[in-house]
């Protein structure tokens, strides 16, 4: 067994690769307004955006030539009031499904980026 020690998470990276950067980039940073803390151009296919999201980094970058990220993933956040990011969201944001309250104890809806990668915003219920 691996000491505990050697894998303790000192940071989550999200890193997603789109086909439109400046697209996906605006809807990370204006249309839900996460802050950008680093970012590079170094070309096409070596640039890249770093927004602040809570305990996680979510960084786009350009694919390298070749490179295929595994599929077959989505994101959840937990945010302080789901309800009033929903107002916010919900009449001008692809929705997979709406606001609901869950089983499991919280209240979530799930929209997509402009590429149909899934985000599911909850908060838990009290």
């Amino acid at each position: 067994m691996i000491d505990p020690k050697l894998t303790s998470v000192k940071e989550f990276r999200l890193k997603l690769y789109p086909k439109d950067f400046k697209l996906v980039r605006d809807f990370y940073e204006h249309k839900l307004g996460f802050p950008v803390f680093h970012e590079w151009d170094n070309g096409p296919v070596n640039k890249g955006v770093m927004f602040s999201v809570g305990s996680t980094t979510l960084e786009l970058l350009s694919p390298a030539d070749g490179y295929k990220p595994v599929q077959g993933a989505d994101v959840s956040w937990e945010v302080t009031d789901v309800n009033s990011l929903w107002e916010k969201l919900k009449d001008n944001t692809p929705i997979v499904h709406g606001l609901r309250h869950n089983s499991w104890g919280d209240t979530s809806f799930r929209i997509t980026d402009p590429e149909g990668f899934h985000i599911s915003f909850f908060t838990k219920d009290k």
